[in-house]
């Protein structure tokens, strides 16, 4: 089974639209664009990457990798932060594809909790 891996790079937005071409292009003819990669999210400068893997992001990626927590609840507890705000960086994250929610039930809970998933190998940054 191949890596599955996502690629963080940096490029203006004149870039992005030719490098969105190029793409169609190989779209159309049945190939990867970026071969190796499942996801490429593309920033115009470094502030936006910080931004996206803060700090606390980065921490909130290693909790879901590492300790596989069963909701979002779970995962603000071992982070020692609040809901709100874990709740908050988890749909970002989830928004740009870094992570998976997916919808749990724990057996004799009448709600379904959104269970966070981290299914990744790694992710490479590229200036």
């Amino acid at each position: 089974m191949r890596a599955k891996r996502f690629k963080v790079k940096i490029q203006n937005f004149d870039q992005t639209g030719q490098e969105f071409v190029k793409a169609w292009k190989m779209a159309e003819k049945g190939k990867d664009y970026e071969a190796g990669y499942d996801l490429v999210l593309a920033f115009p400068d470094l502030s936006w990457i910080s931004k996206v893997l803060s700090p606390e992001r980065v921490r909130i990626i290693q909790a879901i990798r590492d300790k596989k927590p069963e909701s979002i609840r779970q995962l603000a507890k071992l982070l020692n932060r609040a809901q709100q705000n874990v709740q908050k960086d988890v749909q970002e994250l989830a928004q740009l594809g870094i992570i998976e929610l997916k919808k749990a039930r724990k057996k004799g809970q009448k709600r379904e909790s959104l269970q966070p998933e981290y299914n990744w190998d790694g992710f490479d940054i590229a200036v």
